[in-house]
Parts: C-alpha cells; sequence; structure tokens
C-alpha cells in the first residue's frame, strides 16, 4: 500500500466512499453515501444520489489536496508530515496515545485501520 491509498492514520481509502466516488464519481459510487449525506444534513431526507455527485465530495487520499475526512481535525496526518513518514505503522512510537485514542472509539473501520498500522509497524520494525 502506498501512502496515496493507505491513509496516515491506516485507514485504506479503497473502502472509503468519499474517495470512491471523487475517483469514480458515478451514480453507484454515489449511493453509498447517501446515509450519510442525509445524516450530516448536507442533502435532504428525500434526495439521493443525484444530490450526492452535486455535493462533489473531492477527497482524493490524506495526502492530496482535495480531503473531506476529517482533514482540518486530524491529529494523526500532521504528526506523520514532521517525521516524514507515510503512516502512523512506520513510527517508532507507535502505537502512541495520540494514536490509540483515535483507534479506539468504537469505529469499525478504525479497528480495521490499527491492523494495517500494526502490520506495517511489524514488517518495519520486527526484522
Amino acid at each position: 500500500m502506498d501512502k496515496h491509498k493507505l491513509a496516515a492514520c491506516g485507514i485504506d481509502c479503497n473502502e472509503c466512499g468519499h474517495y470512491m466516488l471523487a475517483m469514480k464519481h458515478d451514480l453507484k459510487s454515489a449511493e453509498y453515501l447517501v446515509e450519510y449525506f442525509r445524516d450530516g444534513g448536507w442533502i435532504g431526507k428525500n434526495d439521493g444520489a443525484e444530490a450526492v455527485l452535486r455535493k462533489v465530495p473531492m477527497c482524493k487520499g490524506c495526502w492530496s489536496d482535495f480531503v473531506t475526512c476529517n482533514a482540518n481535525d486530524c491529529l494523526l496526518r500532521p504528526c506523520c508530515v514532521e517525521k516524514k513518514i507515510n503512516n502512523c505503522g512506520e513510527c517508532g512510537d507507535f502505537p502512541c496515545k495520540r494514536c490509540t485514542d483515535f483507534m479506539t472509539d468504537g469505529l469499525e473501520h478504525h479497528k480495521k485501520a490499527m491492523e494495517h498500522l500494526m502490520s506495517i509497524h511489524k514488517t518495519i520494525f520486527d526484522k
């Protein structure tokens, strides 16, 4: 995985609806985000995939210039930038408190991200 497909936090961009919609920009991809956009108040309760497409979420991964995934609130990406690493798994201090706080919030995709990071870390540091 390279940094353009794996976020600094370990989330696989290829599994993210925002990323997939930005890459494909089609109705099928937009359908996966309808409920998320409704819940966020970005489209109306009767709006569908067409409305999502009009909003054009342009996340191309956290290493691009077009990010939608709470990039302004992210504590992990700036740390990776400062340390000149692609993700937390490449860090000698992994898992730090910042990383574990993010990963232990109960979200399934964060648990999977931690697995990605642990695998990367093991590959690098358990030689």
